[in-house]
């Protein structure tokens, strides 16, 4: 029966004109013929612990700094830290960080390649970062790095236990295997962390609570292939005076703000100009405010300088430039902004978005994916493009200050000298 089955499907698809022309095509490919996936060369991996170089005591709004070993290519980089506090108080606290409380104690972190910078993540690169991955993937960053911890309760003058937390450093050569950095050849790398300001950030925000960044360390995975895959690739990618690789690298635009109403809730809007002039893949929009439970004093009046790491829902954003509209979105349509290669769109579980990051808005000039350029549009010969932000202030006692921030995650060349393995930007637009 079977047989007699299969006859009949085969002799109906014989006679289909659209059956046919898909057996003449050059695309045409039967994959019941053996052939072997793609083969990596064996090679080793090992994890390799980086003390700073310039004592491992971090002090707020200054700078750590590693240099990273020649050992191999880098394949993946892990900064990871210990925070405590101390109950300064006169009675006994429930001590811990907050939801999102990374974004309070890293400002900044840097890439070097003999003393110049190559690539910079910022705090709100990092939001944009996040925002951007899949589920299964923000799963293990929020557990590890984002999510409020608690150490327990604490009495006046002491400390709390130690919560420890670790962020994935992913700088644009590590989204490609293929650019990957060959540390062993290139110039003496680094890295240089420029820590934040608002430590003192604890879960419940009790005055008098000092917080404290202990024993950073960066964690590298290092490849080492054989000497003679070793050989290939020096021979095959340095083989001409220069090796030119295409990568990306994120610029942030200037923030701009607006104070809102107290005690009300009002539609607000903030306009951001563009100033860069490079070709951009992705357009991040993130919208922060300052902290409502750390204003300085109780005056309605009063603006506290320090931000809520928490980022704030968007109503829609417009994208203009050269006198025309090049884009209008509400909240439900960029909902859909991550639009994939098969015309869905990717967005992060619900389950798991108490952190605020679904809240950061995306344009694509492409389609989702890390492992192609699909898209990127210069903005060099647009004239004066801005991006508008529109919101809903929150109905808050004291006056609020909102910030609107545009990441955009822009092409970049890089090359590197054969001769020296001098790297450095090579074009941009």
């Amino acid at each position: 029966m079977i047989i007699i089955m299969s006859s009949v499907i085969l002799n109906s698809n014989s006679n289909s004109a659209l059956v046919n022309t898909l057996l003449s095509s050059n695309s045409l490919m039967n994959p019941n013929v053996y052939s072997t996936m793609t083969i990596t060369p064996p090679h080793s991996t090992t994890y390799s612990e980086h003390q700073p170089s310039n004592g491992n005591v971090p002090v707020r709004s200054n700078t750590t700094n590693y240099q990273l070993n020649k050992y191999g290519i880098i394949s993946q980089i892990l900064l990871t830290y210990k925070k405590t506090y101390t109950n300064g108080t006169g009675g006994a606290l429930v001590l811990g960080s907050p939801q999102n409380d990374f974004f309070n104690c890293l400002e900044k972190v840097e890439l070097l390649s003999s003393s110049r910078v190559i690539s910079t993540l910022t705090k709100v690169d990092f939001m944009a970062q996040f925002s951007n991955l899949e589920f299964n993937k923000m799963t293990v960053i929020q557990e590890q790095l984002l999510k409020a911890k608690s150490t327990g309760s604490v009495g006046a003058g002491a400390e709390s236990g130690e919560l420890n937390f670790t962020v994935p450093l992913v700088f644009g050569f590590m989204r490609d295997i293929n650019t990957q950095l060959n540390a062993s050849f290139l110039e003496p790398m680094s890295i240089r962390l420029t820590w934040g300001k608002d430590w003192n950030q604890s879960a419940n925000f009790a005055t008098g609570v000092v917080g404290n960044i202990k024993t950073p360390v960066l964690s590298v995975r290092y490849k080492n292939f054989a000497e003679d895959a070793n050989a290939q690739i020096l021979a095959e990618n340095f083989d001409k005076p220069t090796l030119n690789i295409l990568s990306s690298r994120f610029y942030d635009e200037n923030r701009q703000s607006v104070v809102s109403t107290a005690g009300a809730a009002t539609a607000e809007s903030i306009q951001v100009e563009l100033k860069n002039t490079e070709c951009v893949q992705d357009f991040y929009v993130i919208l922060l405010r300052s902290d409502p439970n750390t204003a300085a004093g109780a005056s309605p009046t009063v603006v506290s300088d320090i931000l809520d790491p928490t980022p704030q829902a968007i109503s829609s954003i417009a994208f203009s430039g050269s006198g025309a509209e090049i884009l209008t979105l509400s909240r439900e349509q960029l909902a859909y902004s991550k639009l994939d290669m098969d015309g869905f769109s990717v967005a992060q579980d619900p389950v798991i978005a108490n952190n605020n990051m679904p809240n950061i808005v995306k344009f694509q000039t492409g389609v989702y994916g890390y492992k192609m350029l699909s898209n990127t549009i210069s903005l060099r010969e647009i004239n004066a493009p801005r991006i508008t932000v529109n919101f809903t202030a929150a109905n808050e006692t004291n006056l609020q200050r909102y910030y609107a921030y545009v990441v955009e995650d822009a092409s970049q060349i890089y090359s590197i000298t054969s001769a020296t393995g001098a790297l450095s930007s090579s074009l941009a637009n």
